[in-house]
């Protein structure tokens, strides 16, 4: 097997203090792009529509650098205008094409139009590094949109449909009209900050902005659920007085508090002379955010004391039902009207998007050459000295010019191929980018012997790319190892000897295609590539993971190898919604290694649940692991090799992952004792590990002493997993001595959470006994064997001192192997009900007064609890995912049911909550480890008049996100539950009502765990 290790992956370019780590940008141009096409219906990637100047002459355009289509993003060092500065003429342009090329500055001029309806890929689809917006520009997509480090203008940016995919590279945006219509601008680690202008929300919509960043003027449609979170890091004791004025404010209008370092306790409205409100919200570091001028829509009265929820994504909502006496009204209201009419035109510019083209647009080819000519080793790639422009015929180019910003690095040229060394180099050299740039390079070389390196690191105030380019050769290495966003672009080669490298990366790493073409290695270290909804397309090479990564794929991938360090947990997600075909294997050909209890297997994006994942010997001593859906379609990997030591359960758990699917898992955790558990036999009491095929041991029938013969003896490996509660993780249990009665065990005990023990005529499993005193999870064993006996009938034998069970198998003896020349063949799987020597006791009335038994011995023999107390809440924290992408969080709760604003594009939601497992929550003496969310009843949406049942939830066994069906009309969410809703009237707003009957307690996560659940 290769080897997976990653110890010597150490960072190549040494301490990064040396090198440059401000922010590097370029907005100077050459040339300019001038729209010539027509007033309205024009296409963006029309190359009749754009005349390339320079000082206002025209540039030829027909040079192999504009590949045929010379549009704006074929020459990127240049301004691009859309109409011209006082312009008169109303013009629209669209661009519905995906374009991840970056053009460097864009005008849009008075009364012109830029609207961008691309859609696809995982990139953006339209980059700009600036924007000086004097028109409009409206973002129609939920795909990704760049609209640079420098946004300024008295013009009007639309956003409808997305999700947080509009990146303003600095989090800033200057003056202007800001609409958000279904739309969420800004995220909780960068939001963003808005200088004057006016901000309108309606239909959903979230600013997540900075204290002092939301503008002058905040209008919320009072008719719809919109959301203003701020920021609390620039709170002071004064009480931090906010100056924007905020209009239109009803019970369907949130403030937020960023989760940060300190929380609300209160939020207080308080009545003014002039019709409005004070808005007052209190800290717990004593510190206050005021907003001086709240003006409620007509017919609401705010209650004097609002209530604050905590959002399990963001941090807190301040929320008020407060008194609305005629809520009917809002639709009709002005403000309402003016809006939605905003939002009409947005939608209905440029006309059918079906007019223009949608045929995805790249420019790779250039005109000029960077070449690396600094120091061999420790070169900073934002130092000038060590880059020479060279032209198409190898002349040096003169970079002093303006366009350069006396700073010339790759980024202040972008139509030029960027090499970090040269073909067939045999000198290694390394060079370091350790500042941000978010200008994109057009093509990036990485040479044999040569290594880049990205450190570059994003804060709070910056949310673009920290390194970007528009295509990546790599013949040596690149080593990227930030936290924040790099682009690698749409053609991404990774040649043969190339190796990329990624560590400490949560998807951050983006291929604008999401196909990777590979001949060399690809190294994941505690990183993420990849995602459920932008899985990756890898052709050929070898991918390493290590330390807690995980790699999302589509199926069928030309993958020669994958090597998983079995020491670490580690998941290979294969994405199957629509891509597996029926009647087929669906066999992936790629080879795994080292796979361990530690690896996984996920399946993404299938709404038809995995129900069966099992594990088949090869002959050649490799596995076969075949999945199978609910819907009859299978998913094969038939080349799995496992690590030293690891034999998989010939079937495997199923365990859904509420963010990305489900994940096949192995079950690992038979009942069995740990080398050193002493075994009572007719010589005495022998250590497990030596008994053989054909000993003899001791069983206990109604008080009588019997022996018994060993039919089979195995052995097993076990690698906790690290990260997961002790109750999933493998640890062993431990059982100290006397814990059950004096000298019972005689010594500490040693077995797997499974193994029962006897007691009151019952097995109880160890697992629900664990009271952190006298019975514990041994974290400080986290790599053992463990071993079990089997007798021809399951006994009651004696181990440590203390009644137990031996072997019964009920499907997991493949996860053994036996010691010994003599090998014994297995017989039928048993089961606990036919063939168990005593019941299996795991009801609660018989559990736990013995767990209370056990405790209190403990607790008088003056054991310490060695486990903290979990910190527990009864709030869901509730909110739905549309199918649109967007977060809806709730009106108002009453009578049981909590109730939601649903834009009439909405065809479904997910259900999304906190889940607990009662396990956990309850005591280890309760038998229910389901991971429960909201227990939901009847729901019923109120759409234009009409009064709609919602009953797939109970009605449908495989819906995706829901428990098992009760003997009631009701069901657990697993807390991601999916819930189709009905055909909708056009340009309706639904209320949706979901009858809550149980949620909680559950336990409390970080912030950062939480943020994760919902992202």
């Amino acid at each position: 097997m290769a080897d997976t290790t990653t110890d010597d992956i150490t960072p190549a370019g040494s301490d990064n203090a040396s090198y440059n780590t401000g922010e590097t940008s370029f907005h100077e141009h050459d040339y300019s792009w001038r729209w010539v096409g027509p007033a309205t219906g024009g296409d963006w990637t029309d190359p009749s529509n754009w005349v390339l100047t320079d000082a206002g002459q025209p540039v030829d355009t027909s040079s192999d650098a504009f590949s045929g289509t010379p549009i704006p993003q074929s020459e990127q060092n240049a301004d691009v205008n859309v109409g011209y500065y006082g312009n008169t003429t109303p013009n629209v342009v669209v661009s519905n094409a995906v374009l991840y090329n970056q053009i460097r500055s864009l005008s849009v001029w008075q009364n012109s139009t830029l609207k961008i309806t691309a859609q696809g890929g995982n990139g953006n689809v339209f980059a700009s590094a600036g924007l000086q917006n004097n028109g409009t520009v409206i973002i129609d997509t939920p795909s990704k949109v760049e609209l640079g480090g420098v946004t300024s203008g008295d013009g009007t940016l639309t956003i409808l449909n997305n999700n947080g995919n509009v990146t303003l590279d600095d989090a800033q945006l200057n003056n202007g009209t800001l609409n958000l219509v279904n739309s969420t601008l800004g995220t909780l680690a960068t939001p963003i900050s808005v200088s004057g202008g006016t901000i309108n929300l309606q239909q959903n919509s979230t600013l997540i902005a900075n204290l002092y960043g939301e503008g002058s003027t905040v209008n919320v449609d009072p008719a719809t659920v919109n959301t203003l979170y701020v920021n609390d890091r620039f709170s002071n004791s004064s009480g931090s007085v906010q100056n924007t004025v905020i209009n239109g404010v009803s019970e369907n209008t949130h403030f937020g508090i960023l989760s940060g370092s300190s929380k609300p306790v209160s939020a207080t409205y308080e009545a003014n002379t002039d019709g409005s409100y004070t808005l007052t919200i209190t800290l717990d570091n004593g510190h206050a955010i005021t907003y001086p001028t709240v003006n409620v829509a007509d017919g609401y009265t705010p209650a004097a004391q609002a209530t604050i929820v905590q959002d399990g994504s963001n941090g807190w909502l301040i929320e008020d039902a407060g008194t609305a006496t005629a809520p009917a009204s809002y639709v009709t209201s002005d403000l309402h009207q003016q809006l939605a009419a905003t939002a009409a035109a947005a939608a209905a510019a440029g006309g059918d998007t079906s007019q223009y083209s949608s045929n995805s647009v790249s420019y790779h080819t250039h005109d000029n050459t960077w070449r690396w000519t600094g120091s061999a080793t420790g070169g900073d790639w934002y130092d000038p000295k060590n880059w020479t422009l060279y032209d198409g015929v190898g002349n040096v180019v003169d970079t002093s010019g303006n366009s350069f910003s006396g700073n010339a690095v790759p980024q202040s040229e972008q139509n030029a191929d960027v090499n970090v060394g040269y073909y067939g180099n045999t000198t290694p050299n390394v060079v370091v980018a350790n500042a941000p740039s978010y200008n994109q390079i057009r093509s990036l070389s990485v040479w044999q012997n040569s290594t880049l390196e990205i450190t570059a690191q994003a804060d709070s105030t910056y949310s673009g790319y920290v390194f970007t380019t528009a295509g990546f050769e790599n013949s040596g290495t690149i080593l990227i190892n930030t936290a924040s966003r790099v682009e690698l672009g749409g053609i991404s080669a990774n040649r043969d000897g190339g190796v990329l490298t990624i560590m400490n990366n949560d998807n951050n790493v983006v291929f604008d295609t999401n196909n990777v073409n590979n001949a060399g290695t690809i190294n994941l270290i505690n990183a993420t590539l990849g995602a459920a909804t932008n899985p990756l397309s890898v052709s050929g090479g070898t991918l390493n993971l290590s330390q807690d990564s995980s790699l999302f794929l589509s199926p069928g991938e030309n993958i020669n190898t994958i090597n998983v360090d079995p020491n670490t947990v580690n998941t290979v997600y294969v994405q199957a919604n629509g891509l597996l075909h029926t009647d087929s294997p669906n066999a992936q050909g790629v080879v795994i290694n080292g796979v361990s209890s530690n690896t996984h297997f996920g399946i993404s994006g299938v709404s038809s649940a995995p129900t069966a994942a099992t594990y088949t010997p090869n002959t050649d001593g490799s596995y076969t692991l075949q999945v199978t859906l609910a819907d009859g379609r299978l998913l094969t990997f038939g080349n799995i090799h496992t690590a030293d030591g690891f034999v998989p359960a010939a079937n495997a758990s199923i365990v859904q992952d509420g963010s990305n699917g489900w994940v096949v898992e192995d079950n690992g955790n038979a009942p069995c004792f740990l080398a050193g558990s002493m075994i009572r036999t007719p010589q005495g009491d022998v250590a497990v590990e030596t008994l053989r095929l054909g000993s003899t041991v001791l069983a206990f029938v109604n008080g009588e002493t019997v022996e018994r013969t060993v039919t089979w003896a195995g052995r097993s490996h076990m690698i906790a997993k690290a990260g997961l509660v002790d109750a999933e993780a493998g640890y062993p249990v431990r059982i100290m001595q006397g814990a059950l009665a004096e000298g019972v065990p005689y010594k500490d005990m040693l077995v797997t959470p499974e193994h029962c023990l006897f007691i009151n005529g019952g097995f109880i499993p160890a697992r629900m006994l664990v009271n952190g005193r006298s019975v514990v999870y041994d974290r400080t064993i986290a790599v053992y064997d463990y071993f079990h006996v089997e007798t021809a009938e399951h006994s009651v034998i004696m181990a440590d001192g203390m009644l137990t069970e031996s072997y019964l198998d009920t499907g997991n003896r493949q996860s053994f192997r036996q010691d010994g020349s003599v090998v014994s063949l297995g017989g039928r799987e048993r089961n606990w009900n036919d063939d168990a020597a005593a019941p299996l006791s795991v009801s609660r009335d018989v559990v736990e007064p013995i767990f209370r038994e056990i405790e209190a011995r403990a607790i008088a023999a003056g054991l310490e609890n060695t486990v903290v107390a979990p910190t527990l809440t009864e709030d869901a924290g509730l909110y739905l995912v549309a199918s649109t992408g967007q977060t809806i969080h709730q009106v108002r709760s009453a009578n049981g049911r909590t109730m939601f604003m649903i834009p009439s594009d909405v065809t479904g939601v997910r259900i999304v909550s906190r889940t607990s497992s009662p396990s956990e929550t309850v005591g280890p003496f309760v038998d229910d480890r389901r991971q429960l969310g909201v227990l939901v009843g009847e729901v019923t949406l109120f759409d234009s008049g009409n009064t709609i049942r919602i009953d797939q939830h109970l009605t449908d066994a495989d819906l995706s996100g829901w428990d098992v069906q009760e003997n009631t009309p009701v069901r657990w969410t697993n807390g991601n539950a999916m819930l189709p809703l009905t055909a909708r009237q056009p340009n309706s707003l639904g209320m949706l009502a979901i009858q809550i009957l149980a949620a909680g307690p559950y336990l409390v996560t970080t912030s950062a765990e939480e943020t994760a659940l919902t992202a």
